[in-house]
């Protein structure tokens, strides 16, 4: 199994190599090993590293359906042999980190189709996009969105977030969540003359004064905008979040 992913997780703020050890209850030089190739990742492992990361690798994404079988609960997960994974089952180390057994998990039946998905178009360079003020699809409520009051999804444009977010990803906004240093989020620009702005999904770096400073990973660079310039910043939830936990 490819652990690009970790890599990426681990450059986030706050996050490190032996903070990751210590969620995993082993010696940072196990976590050496793993990030050098040196050692088998094991399927118990893979729960505590995405609570730790906040993260998921590719493929166990929460996907338009909401949380399909083939996404975030994967094949990988419930299956021992995939390539590059130690010959283990799941135990209930790996189900904790995500709140409780495998029977426990949410069904998609039991999970609303009621979350909307805003539209949204191309609106410039840099993967700036328009909401254009349409529900264009209803996709099931995870279960961190449940009695969410203004929550809402949207489908990626661009590439300037990737690899964390591609082109056509499903991003869940929660409104009533305050936005902090690290988090991604949806920055609604106000237009000329009280029209609606451009609309950016970046990370944010930190809050000043008077200015909103972001980052981007493709390609990288930091940039800031003006406070009065923005009209709302949206935190995106991570998939612990998404699943409650």
């Amino acid at each position: 199994m490819d652990i690009g992913w970790i890599r990426e997780g681990l450059r986030a703020p706050g996050k490190s190599q032996r903070g990751l050890a210590q969620a995993l209850g082993i010696n940072p030089s196990g976590v050496s090993r793993l990030l050098a190739g040196a050692r088998a990742l094991k399927l118990d492992e893979i729960g505590k590293i995405s609570a730790y990361l906040e993260t998921v690798p590719p493929g166990w994404m929460v996907s338009a359906g909401g949380l399909e079988p083939g996404g975030i609960f994967g094949s990988a997960l419930l299956g021992a042999g995939a390539h590059g994974l130690a010959e283990e089952r799941p135990d209930s180390n790996t189900e904790a980190a995500f709140g409780g057994t495998q029977h426990d998990l949410p069904s998609l039946q039991g999970l609303s189709r009621d979350l909307p998905v805003l539209g949204t178009a191309v609106g410039g360079d840099g993967g700036c996009f328009d909401f254009n003020g349409e529900v264009v699809d209803y996709v099931r409520r995870p279960p961190g969105l449940d009695r969410a009051q203004g929550a809402f999804a949207i489908y990626v444009q661009g590439d300037s977030m990737a690899p964390r977010y591609e082109e056509g990803d499903l991003v869940f906004v929660h409104p009533g969540r305050p936005a902090r240093p690290g988090c991604d989020v949806v920055v609604e620009l106000t237009g000329p003359e009280g029209e609606p702005g451009q609309s950016l999904l970046k990370r944010l770096l930190r809050r000043t004064a008077d200015r909103l400073e972001l980052s981007q990973f493709n390609p990288p660079k930091e940039f800031s905008v003006p406070l009065k310039e923005v009209k709302a910043v949206h935190r995106i939830l991570s998939a612990a979040e998404l699943l409650g936990v």
